[in-house]
């Protein structure tokens, strides 16, 4: 095995920690928000166990016709106009009488701008979810509660209603995620392994339920034997997240119904992930050198990246459509009871002092509706998995389509434009992405880490440390191979900082 290679403090994670919150907050209606969101390690997808009353509100009684309406118009803030970006649902809205109004704002002043809405009393009637809108939004009471007019044991809800749960804050519900995303992934270039004649595919190993950290491990260290210039991994802005929510883990537990939030720097589990990424680190496996998915496995001596599924895989494979891009769930603890996953979710909430909630929940019921859909899911397996995609716009008549997998326009008979970046996804692959997206998985068991949910200074220390590059505690152990015993007695108190006014207004609402 080649001696460790000198790897960069955790300094020039800052930019990407920065990068990795702007994606989130950048992306559209239809796309996807990174990261790990929330949840605890007694709540985990559709199994949660808590002390307290889980179902308060949201059934008996609760309809969208009890809520506040002054008239047609939806007042949306965000920093992408609803009205081309999510033409499709927009659409549906306006069949019912309803139009979209935007207040613009970037997504730097996303939440000063929400915030100073609410205060001046005039409150737009729907934002999208961030990682921080939860609970630091909901802590400083910028949206309401919505149990009042959602039956979350209706037929359009009730196979979100675990995960909803997730999102309980002191026995209400203030964000409901009309969708699960997919979570953090590994996505790898099958390509090269295969030009290097190494016949293990961990997809394979995943299909056979042997996808482990250890033969995660042995494959790593069979790929970098190679040469000294080949790595096993490379780390982006969730870091350690995902590994330490395999074991069952979150690393900060909001636990709504109890009115707790628990910090579990100190738990087993976590200090055994946090040590498993470290000697990885020091073994020289792991790559600090963090570049975008469409350029990171490009030079085949990379072997692993560490990325939001949709964004990272259709990146790489876009980039490299001459070579098979694949993907894997994070490997299995083999320690836990259950195959554990970190997920990602998406939907809206309505702020404190909205005058048209009807709107806004008839806006997320139509989303919700439309995600469930069989025929709208049936296009979109046949648009992921089409050798070949085409533009809506026929280039001859002007006349629109929704389904690109037609070659020519069914107006004129014209040949449509091709999109020649589209990266067509395997039968097999697109099967497991609905699986990581499946909120009723038997496969997986979701955990939601809450551990960016809460102030951008407490993120930027998790992920990238203070300014000198100290108490990366997320990254250090992974990427530099630091002690976490270290950083866990040196900033647990700080981090612990962070989170007692949280406490208090949790146990305060």
């Amino acid at each position: 095995m080649k001696n460790k290679k000198r790897i960069i403090s955790c300094l020039l994670a800052a930019a990407l920690a920065s990068s990795m919150l702007t994606a989130c907050n950048t992306g559209t209606a239809s796309g996807t928000s990174s990261g790990g969101q929330t949840s605890s390690t007694q709540s985990t997808g559709g199994e949660t166990s808590t002390d307290g009353d889980t179902s308060s509100g949201g059934s008996t009684g609760a309809s969208i016709d009890n809520a506040p309406s002054n008239g047609t118009v939806l007042k949306w803030l965000g920093y992408y106009d609803l009205n081309t970006d999510d033409k499709e649902i927009v659409d549906i809205f306006a069949d019912k009488g309803y139009t979209v109004e935007t207040i613009n704002t970037s997504s730097a002043e996303y939440f000063t701008k929400l915030a100073q809405l609410v205060t001046s009393g005039d409150s737009p009637d729907m934002v999208r979810y961030e990682w921080q809108s939860f609970p630091h939004g909901v802590s400083n009471n910028l949206y309401m509660p919505l149990d009042d007019y959602i039956d979350f044991d209706s037929e359009t809800w009730v196979g979100m209603k675990d995960t909803i749960e997730n999102f309980n804050y002191a026995g209400k519900h203030y964000y409901i995620p009309y969708r699960m995303n997919s979570g953090v992934v590994l996505i790898y270039n099958q390509t090269a392994l295969d030009n290097e004649g190494i016949t293990t595919d961990p997809f394979e190993l995943y299909q056979k339920g042997e996808w482990t950290w250890d033969t995660w491990k042995q494959l790593m260290v069979e790929w970098c034997n190679i040469g000294d210039d080949y790595y096993g991994v490379m780390p982006t802005g969730f870091v350690a997240m995902p590994f330490i929510v395999s074991t069952g883990t979150s690393l900060i537990d909001v636990d709504g119904a109890n009115k707790q939030i628990i910090n579990n720097m100190k738990d087993p589990n976590v200090q055994r992930c946090q040590d498993f990424l470290a000697e990885l680190s020091k073994e020289g496996l792991v790559n600090a050198e963090y570049s975008n998915p469409d350029s990171c496995l490009t030079d085949g001596k990379t072997l692993f990246a560490e990325f939001g599924l949709d964004w990272g895989w259709s990146s790489a494979q876009s980039a490299m459509l001459d070579q098979e891009i694949k993907f894997v769930p994070i490997p299995r603890d083999e320690k836990a009871d259950k195959y554990y996953m970190n997920s990602d979710t998406f939907g809206y909430l309505v702020p404190a002092g909205a005058k048209n909630v009807k709107a806004a929940l008839t806006y997320m019921e139509i989303c919700r509706l439309e995600e469930i859909d069989p025929e709208n899911r049936a296009s979109a397996k046949a648009m992921a998995t089409a050798e070949n995609l085409y533009y809506p716009k026929c280039p001859e008549c002007g006349v629109s389509d929704p389904d690109k997998t037609l070659k020519n326009c069914p107006s004129c008979g014209a040949e449509r434009r091709q999109n020649s970046k589209h990266a067509p996804m395997s039968e097999e692959l697109y099967e497991l992405s609905m699986e990581l997206k499946n909120p009723t998985s038997e496969e997986f068991t979701f955990v939601f880490d809450d551990c960016f949910g809460f102030s951008t200074d407490l993120t930027t220390l998790l992920q990238s440390g203070n300014e000198d590059g100290e108490g990366c505690i997320l990254g250090g152990p992974f990427r530099t191979g630091e002690s976490y015993t270290n950083l866990r007695e040196s900033y647990f108190g700080t981090v612990e900082s962070y989170l007692e006014p949280y406490r208090a207004l949790m146990q305060n609402s």
